[in-house]
């Protein structure tokens, strides 16, 4: 009973949290203040580090319980409660990250207007592109900035990034055995918002849906710059090669020059004895062989693109002009 009555206690701070997450400011169109998001992300971080040591406490004691008695029942309820527990937090977890990036970024912050339009900019011939603009000359400089679209949307990341490692800072200095325990708040938040932040950007560059048939170097070159970033924020996740890592290899490949391009997709073709000057290259060509798609798979690795899949890789091979 004690323990249904601290996760209902729990969620009831939970709804009062998400309320103040979804507050507006008046002189901002996408959140509060900066200094409001971060104590919300802080106390988001509390609450959910706190559940997590909860469920441990539990975890302990049962542990503790059963040795101490000598006997472990099957069918113990506790279980089913320190699962919950977890649960619980984890369920914050995603709740948060959920809030956070559909609401806040994608529709607030314009995120969403990025994704809708980048597809089109990236697949837009140069020409085209220049007489749209006029030629105006901060359209054809060479250095590349962030897409205006993703101003907002970056910028409320990184207040929100910087809180988890202001909590991240606070941990460290502690002097207890449960510090460890109190990291799981902010590096959750992290890799999951890396998760689901990567995810926008590799379905740019995978292009699922088809909305891009060609890749040109001007567009794919800026998304790349936008990719890369953005990864640059998550400097302290403790994720492997996910989504948002993937979205960064398929940026680059997109954006590759011509020369190491044209190297690379010869090398593909040499491997299956296609002729280099043919239209495409096919997957079904590798896959009918394990070892011809062994060694394509080995030499994307070997390029840095090893994160990708090679149907992937020979998507956007195939659509870059």
């Amino acid at each position: 009973p004690i323990c249904s009555e601290y996760l209902e206690l729990m969620h009831g701070e939970a709804t009062f949290l998400r309320q103040r997450l979804l507050a507006r400011d008046a002189k901002k169109s996408y959140s509060g203040s900066d200094e409001m998001l971060t104590a919300n992300v802080l106390e988001w971080i509390s609450l959910i580090s706190g559940v997590h040591v909860a469920g441990h406490a539990v975890l302990r004691s049962q542990i503790t319980h059963d040795a101490e008695s000598a006997q472990i029942r099957p069918d113990n309820p506790m279980d089913g409660v320190i699962k919950s527990i977890f649960a619980f937090g984890d369920a914050m977890v995603d709740e948060f990250v959920t809030i956070f990036v559909e609401q806040i970024m994608m529709e607030r912050a314009k995120l969403a207007v990025y994704t809708m339009r980048a597809p089109f900019l990236i697949s837009e011939h140069p020409h085209e592109q220049h007489e749209r603009r006029g030629q105006r000359e901060k359209d054809v400089k060479n250095t590349l900035t962030l897409s205006p679209d993703l101003n907002d949307s970056i910028h409320v990341l990184s207040v929100t990034l910087k809180a988890c490692q202001t909590a991240a800072a606070k941990v460290d200095s502690m002097d207890s055995r449960t510090a460890e325990m109190m990291y799981f708040g902010s590096q959750s938040i992290e890799n999951s918002l890396s998760h689901a932040v990567g995810c926008k950007f590799l379905d740019i560059g995978l292009d699922p849906m088809g909305m891009c048939p060609e890749i040109y170097l001007e567009g794919a070159k800026q998304f790349c710059h936008d990719v890369c970033s953005f990864k640059h924020l998550f400097q302290h996740t403790t994720l492997g090669e996910g989504p948002m890592e993937r979205a960064v290899a398929a940026s680059r490949l997109m954006s590759l020059d011509e020369s190491p391009l044209t190297a690379l997709r010869d090398a593909l073709c040499a491997l299956i004895s296609s002729d280099t000057g043919s239209e495409a290259l096919f997957i079904s060509d590798f896959a009918a062989d394990s070892r011809l798609l062994q060694e394509a798979e080995s030499m994307l690795n070997a390029k840095g693109f090893g994160s990708l899949a090679l149907e992937e890789a020979v998507s956007i091979i195939n659509r870059r002009c």
